[in-house]
C-alpha cells in the first residue's frame, strides 16, 4: 500500500504556484458519509474543518477541544486502553508521543504512503513523528522554534541593547536591574514548564534521550544541561530574573504592565501573549534571534512545544483520519489561517515559505509592531538539532522538573543537586516501569 502519495511537489488548485502540497487524490478515503471525531486543544479548528468539509463533502469532521496537554492525555489513554470510546484523530505534543507509541494504540500511517510526503515538512519535525525512519505516528502540525521577544518600549526607556549571547543577556540583565531598582526584570524563568529549560538545553546541543533497540539512555544532567541551568542560577540569585510559573494572571499582570520586559518564547507564544494580554502594550514588542553562547558560533536554537495529529487505532475511518490529518497540516487554506488566528507555526514548508506568513496588521505581526514576526522563527527551525528525541516515561520528567527547582528557587539544592535528583527520581521511575534505561 505505500506509495499512495507522489513524491513530486504539486502546486495547490487555485493557490499561487510557490505553495506546494501533495497530491491528497492518492489517497482513497472510505466511502461516506462518514463523520470523524477530532480532539484538539487549538481554538478554532472547526473553521479549518468546514474547509475540509467543503473539499470533502463526504466527510463530516466533529472538532472537541477536550482540553490542553494532561487533559486529554488522560482521555486518549483511557480510552487506548478501554479499546473504545477515543477519537478517530487526537492532537498529541512531540514531548509525549513515545508514551502513546508504546500503548500500541496508535495506527501506523506508513502503510497508506504518507512517507512520500516527508518532503513537504520540517525534516525535524518528521523525525520526531517517525523515530525510525520507516514506522510514522502522526503528521507534523506545529512546531516551537525559540526567540527572544522583547518590549522595545522599555528597552528603548532604559538604554537595554538587545543581547546576542549569554553573556550580553546577563549584562543587560543587571544593567536593567540597576536602572530600574529591581522593579522590572529582564525575562521570567519559567520555574513549572520543563520543555522550556529543555528548549535552552537543547539549543546548547543537550540531547536528554537516546535509544538503542529497547535499550535507552537517559541524560537529565548533562554537561549541557548543567551549564544552562548554572547560568540561569545566578541571574536568579541576583534577583534579575523573575521566577513566576507561565499561562498565570500573575504572569500576563506582570508582562503587561511593564515589570518583566522581554521573555524567551517559543514560534506560539508571541500569539498567545498577544491574545492573553487582550492586546495590552501591542505595537511595543519585538523579536529577536535567540542569544548564543559564543559570539562566531553556528547559529543554534531549541524547540519548545510543537504537536502532530495521529489517528488511533480504534478509528473506524483511518484513511480518512488520515487524510484530514495530512490536509489539516499541507493545504494552504488551514495552515495560514491557523498560524494568523492562533499563532500556530506551520511544520510544512511551503507554510513557512509563503509570504502570507507576514501579516503585519494581524496578530503576531501586529503585536510586534509590523515585524516580520515569521522570519525570525522560520530561521530559528533551521538551526534546531534534528535528532533530538523523546522517552516514553517523559510524563515523570516533566513533572519532577517542577519539583527539583522549586527546591532550586528556594534554596535547598544547588543546581547540581537539582540536576542530579531530576535524573536519579527519573531513573529510577523508568527502570521501576520495566524499561531498560541507563544514565549518561
Amino acid at each position: 500500500m505505500a506509495g499512495y502519495f507522489c513524491c513530486q511537489l504539486i502546486p495547490s488548485a487555485g493557490a499561487q504556484s510557490s505553495y506546494q502540497e501533495p497530491d491528497y487524490s492518492k489517497l482513497k478515503p472510505e466511502s461516506g458519509p462518514l463523520t470523524l471525531e477530532v480532539w484538539t486543544w487549538v481554538a478554532g479548528l472547526d473553521k479549518a474543518a468546514r474547509l475540509f468539509e467543503q473539499a470533502y463533502p463526504d466527510i463530516k469532521v466533529h472538532v472537541n477541544n477536550v482540553g490542553a496537554g494532561s487533559v486529554e492525555y488522560q482521555k486518549v489513554q483511557t480510552a487506548i486502553k478501554a479499546g473504545s470510546g477515543g477519537p478517530d484523530v487526537a492532537q498529541i505534543e512531540y514531548d509525549f508521543l513515545p508514551s502513546f507509541i508504546v500503548t500500541d494504540g496508535l495506527t501506523d500511517l506508513s502503510k497508506y504512503g504518507v512517507n512520500d510526503t516527508k518532503s513537504f515538512f520540517v525534516p525535524w519535525t518528521w523525525g520526531q513523528i517517525s523515530p525510525d525512519g520507516k514506522t510514522v505516528y502522526g503528521i507534523p502540525q506545529d512546531s516551537g522554534p525559540m526567540a527572544l521577544l522583547y518590549n522595545k518600549k522599555i528597552f528603548d526607556q532604559y538604554g537595554i541593547t538587545v543581547p546576542t549571547t549569554w553573556d550580553e543577556f546577563a549584562q543587560q540583565a543587571e544593567k536593567l536591574f540597576q536602572a530600574t531598582g529591581g522593579k522590572v526584570k529582564l525575562v521570567d524563568f519559567v520555574p513549572t514548564q520543563a520543555p522550556w529549560f529543555i528548549g535552552l538545553a537543547w539549543a546548547n546541543g543537550a540531547e536528554l534521550f537516546k535509544a538503542q533497540g529497547d535499550s535507552w539512555t537517559q541524560s537529565l544532567n548533562s554537561p549541557e544541561c548543567q551549564k544552562v541551568l548554572d547560568f540561569w542560577v545566578d541571574l536568579i540569585k541576583k534577583k534579575y530574573v523573575a521566577t513566576i510559573p507561565d499561562f498565570t494572571p500573575e504572569f500576563y499582570n506582570a508582562v503587561g504592565s511593564g515589570q518583566i520586559a522581554a521573555s524567551i518564547e517559543a514560534a506560539w507564544g508571541p500569539g498567545v501573549l498577544a491574545a492573553s494580554l487582550n492586546d495590552k502594550t501591542s505595537g511595543e514588542w519585538q523579536v529577536a534571534p535567540l542569544p548564543q553562547w559564543s559570539k562566531g558560533q553556528p547559529f543554534r536554537s531549541g524547540n519548545w512545544g510543537g504537536s502532530c495529529d495521529v489517528v488511533l487505532k480504534q478509528s473506524k475511518f483511518p484513511k480518512a483520519a488520515t487524510l484530514f490529518c495530512l490536509w489539516l497540516n499541507a493545504a494552504k487554506g488551514p495552515v495560514l489561517s491557523n498560524w494568523v488566528s492562533y499563532g500556530i507555526f506551520p511544520a510544512a514548508l511551503s507554510g513557512l515559505a509563503s509570504p502570507d506568513l507576514n501579516q503585519a496588521d494581524k496578530n503576531p505581526g501586529k503585536f510586534c509592531g509590523g515585524q516580520n514576526v515569521a522570519q525570525v522563527y522560520v530561521d530559528a527551525s533551521k538551526a534546531v538539532n534534528v535528532d533530538f528525541a523523546w522517552s516514553p516515561w517523559f510524563a515523570f520528567v516533566n513533572d519532577d522538573f517542577n519539583k527539583q527547582i522549586a527546591a532550586l528557587i528556594s534554596g535547598s539544592m544547588t543546581a547540581k543537586q537539582a540536576l542530579d535528583a531530576w535524573q536519579e527520581d527519573s531513573l529510577k521511575n523508568a527502570t521501576g516501569d520495566g524499561y531498560d534505561v541507563k544514565g549518561k
